[in-house]
C-alpha cells in the first residue's frame, strides 16, 4: 500500500486529501464530519474493511474554519465545490470502475449534493447520522443509486418525517433506537460498541461481496 498525500485548490483555499492507493479499480471517498474524523471508530473500521478487500481509499479534508463562519447557505455550497472538486480530479486522473463513499454527519451535506452528478450514478453511497435538512432530505429522496442511511432516534437531527421522504429512494434506512449523533448508546460502552459492530457490518454488506473464509 502506498499513501499519496495530494491537494487542490479551490475557491483560493487548498483542500488536501489522502490517497490509500491499493492499485485497485475501485475507490471509496470518505468525507469527515466537522469534528468526527478519519481516527473516529467509524472511518477507522470502514477504512479497515475497504483496504482488507484491497480498495483504494479517499479521505478529504475539506473543513476550515471559515466554513463555520459563513451563512449555512454559503457553507454548504463551499463544501460541496470542495468534495467535487477533490472527487472529480481523482476519477479524472486514475481509471476507476466502481466508486463508493461513506460521508458522516457535516460531510453528509456536500454528499448528498454528488448523488445528482451524471457520473455517479451507479456509485454507492453510505449516510452516516446525516444532516437532515431540507435540501439533503429532498436530494435523498429523488435519488437512485444504492447505499445506506444510519441515524439513531437520540440523534439530534433524527426527524421521522424526514425519513418517511427519504424512503422514496435506493438507500436501506437503518433507524438505531436510542443512539446519538455520535451513534453511541449514552454513556454506555457495551451497547455503544454493539451499535459499532452492527453499522459496521451494515457498511460491508451495503459495499461489499463477503470477504472468503
Amino acid at each position: 500500500m502506498h499513501i499519496e498525500q495530494s491537494s487542490i485548490v479551490v475557491d483560493q483555499t487548498t483542500v488536501s486529501y489522502d490517497h490509500f492507493q491499493m492499485g485497485s479499480k475501485q475507490v471509496c471517498f470518505l468525507i469527515s464530519g466537522a469534528s468526527y474524523l478519519y481516527d473516529h471508530p467509524y472511518f477507522y473500521y470502514s477504512r479497515m474493511a475497504l483496504l482488507a478487500r484491497g480498495i483504494d481509499v479517499i479521505c478529504i479534508h475539506y473543513v476550515t474554519e471559515e466554513l463555520f463562519s459563513m451563512s449555512a447557505a454559503e457553507s454548504n455550497v463551499c463544501m460541496t465545490r470542495r468534495v467535487d472538486a477533490v472527487v472529480s480530479e481523482v476519477l479524472a486522473t486514475h481509471t476507476y470502475e466502481k466508486v463508493q463513499f461513506i460521508a458522516k454527519s457535516l460531510g453528509t451535506i456536500p454528499l448528498a449534493a454528488l448523488l445528482a452528478k451524471p457520473n455517479l450514478q451507479t456509485a454507492c453511497f453510505v449516510f452516516l447520522t446525516p444532516v437532515l435538512e431540507a435540501e439533503v432530505v429532498e436530494q435523498i429522496a429523488t435519488s437512485s443509486q444504492a447505499g445506506l442511511l444510519v441515524i439513531g432516534t437520540a440523534d439530534k437531527f433524527y426527524d421521522e418525517a424526514a425519513l418517511e421522504t427519504c424512503r422514496t429512494s435506493q438507500l436501506t434506512i437503518d433507524v438505531i433506537e436510542g443512539a446519538n449523533h455520535s451513534l453511541d448508546q449514552g454513556f454506555e460502552v457495551d451497547p455503544s460498541l454493539a451499535v459499532l459492530g452492527h453499522v459496521v457490518r451494515q457498511i460491508e454488506a451495503s459495499l461489499f461481496e463477503p470477504l472468503p473464509k
